[in-house]
């Protein structure tokens, strides 16, 4: 096995004469791990950066670069846990905590941090954390609703499964049925099949094939019911087992498109008031689950499914809501994710847990027996809709910002001027997303209907004709669905890797990153 190494070049590698001599690990800080790294900052807290493998995607690695100024040292794992705490405790600072700063860091943050002496959400279940099919096992196991499934690499063990699901409930209602790696992350690799044939091909696209993201070979496969119902999105963060629900998010979806009407296409993704029936149920289910898979400390980013039977678990991720939600739910509710997560990994320290503490410790004495986050603004994250195709002739934000709507707070094109523009149908092929805040819910809706209208209308001029640098070095292609096995509804985290990238200056005008595959289905 390697030994760690430590990164000699990051700046700032030294500490200056007055700097304090502790310091937190953050592993795999990307993704919206870089809300925490801005807090830290804010707080003067040094951070030790940990990279779990230099073979993750290279929308992370560009993560990496663009913040190697947040990192007062680097340490690189080479597989082997001994050499990297070792590398850890040789450093100037004392290390106070290890927590992850995204989805591929959670093992190895809970190994570190467990090995380390520190509070740690530990190994035990950290499979239940991150395994799509044990986490379900997992609440099986503790009497909380889960969904339908098996767990295998062999298609035989698959088709039976399904074959048995047939037998029982009619070929009709058997399906879709979702096929999905069990240790992916941003909905990459996710199928829903509505046979036999497309869970064969399915299996064949997938077992051993390298995931984008992390780096690793797929060698099991998660074999599910699917999930009729609306999703939702519950951000928590525990201290010391005890939890508080920092938002309750809802989707909104929309079946079916004039150019492909099998398809589901997320419309938006809204933070809701912390009070409300649904709310309720989904926020006792989700506490549930937090026990159930032994998360004690830091974040959670639990997707729900809210069906006939009540909420069933699509997955739960370790970590901070990922592309622009910590901002969002900090602008919309006055509490950002990353201070409470700092306050997590500071409580004992540098504090007593701060914030995080203070409002666990009022939602015990309130009504609700829990905090009630206030929402103090309408937010919205909204999916743009290309109902064209061809080479984009203007950008996106600019388009946007013409129409001067008060709610627009960001808009993130997904496709530059001069790249190839796809009719939408699925996360490959959106026109980018808008962050969307105002006081008044109502006039946050009618912008988004305005932005809907101009989008039936052709806000997104293209051109069939390719521009002549693009003629001379094609960009990369943006891969369509269009057969039923590749139509499922995006997580629209899985678009983060294409602005992570751009963010670095990976992506040269008039080219678009290929983005595989898409995210969980969902029904409403």
């Amino acid at each position: 096995m390697g030994a760690a190494a430590t990164n000699p070049e990051t700046p700032s590698s030294a500490p200056g004469p007055n700097s304090p001599l502790e310091a937190v690990a953050v592993v795999d800080p990307y993704s919206s791990g870089r809300y925490l790294l801005y807090e830290l900052k804010k707080r003067g807290v040094p951070v030790v950066c940990v990279r779990s493998s230099l073979k993750l995607g290279p929308f992370f690695l560009a993560s990496y670069e663009t913040h190697k100024d947040h990192f007062v040292r680097t340490v690189d794992h080479e597989a082997d846990l001994a050499s990297t705490i070792a590398a850890l405790k040789s450093g100037p600072h004392t290390i106070k905590a290890v927590v992850p700063g995204c989805e591929p860091g959670v093992e190895l943050a809970d190994a570190l941090s467990e090995g380390m002496g520190l509070p740690s959400n530990g190994t035990e279940l950290t499979s239940a954390r991150r395994d799509k099919a044990v986490m379900q096992d997992r609440l099986s196991q503790c009497g909380v609703p889960s969904a339908e499934q098996t767990k295998s690499a062999d298609l035989e063990v698959l088709m039976t499964w399904v074959r048995d699901r047939e037998a029982r409930l009619g070929k009709e209602a058997a399906y879709p049925v979702v096929v999905k790696p069990t240790g992916g992350s941003g909905g990459e690799g996710v199928y829903f099949c509505a046979s036999v044939d497309d869970l064969v091909q399915a299996h064949g696209e997938l077992i051993g094939a390298t995931q984008a993201g992390s780096g690793r070979e797929v060698e099991h496969l998660a074999l599910q019911e699917f999930l009729v119902g609306t999703e939702y999105i519950v951000d928590t963060c525990s201290l010391e087992g005890e939890h508080l629900c920092c938002a309750v998010w809802r989707y909104t979806k929309k079946k079916g498109m004039p150019w492909n009407p099998r398809c589901i296409v997320t419309q938006h993704q809204e933070i809701l008031p912390a009070e409300g029936e649904e709310q309720e149920a989904l926020v006792r289910y989700v506490f549930d689950v937090l026990d159930a898979v032994g998360l004690r400390h830091g974040p959670c980013h639990t997707e729900v499914m809210l069906t006939s039977r009540g909420p069933i678990l699509v997955e739960v991720n370790a970590r901070m809501h990922g592309v622009q939600g910590p901002l969002l739910i900090e602008k919309a509710t006055g509490n950002g994710l990353a201070g409470y997560f700092a306050d997590c990994m500071m409580n004992g320290w540098r504090g007593d847990g701060g914030l995080l503490r203070e409002h666990l410790t009022a939602g015990k004495s309130g009504g609700r027996g829990r905090w009630m986050y206030p929402r103090k603004e309408s937010s919205c994250i909204m999916m743009l809709v290309s109902h064209a195709e061809g080479y984009l002739k203007e950008e996106i934000d600019k388009q946007i910002a013409g129409l001067r709507l008060p709610s627009v707070l960001e808009v993130f094109p997904s496709v530059k001027k001069g790249g190839l523009l796809k009719q939408s149908q699925d996360l490959n092929t959106m026109a980018g997303y808008a962050i969307m805040l105002h006081p008044s819910e109502e006039k946050m809706y009618q912008d988004i209907a305005a932005i809907r209208a101009a989008e039936e209308t052709g806000i997104y001029p293209v051109s069939q004709e390719p521009p002549m640098s693009r003629q001379a070095s094609p960009a990369f292609s943006r891969k369509s669905s269009p057969d039923f096995t590749r139509q499922i509804s995006p997580s629209i985290e899985k678009a983060d890797e294409l602005w992570a990238a751009d963010e670095a200056g990976m992506l040269e005008d008039g080219k678009s990153l290929e983005l595989e595959v898409t995210g969980l289905p969902a029904d409403s």
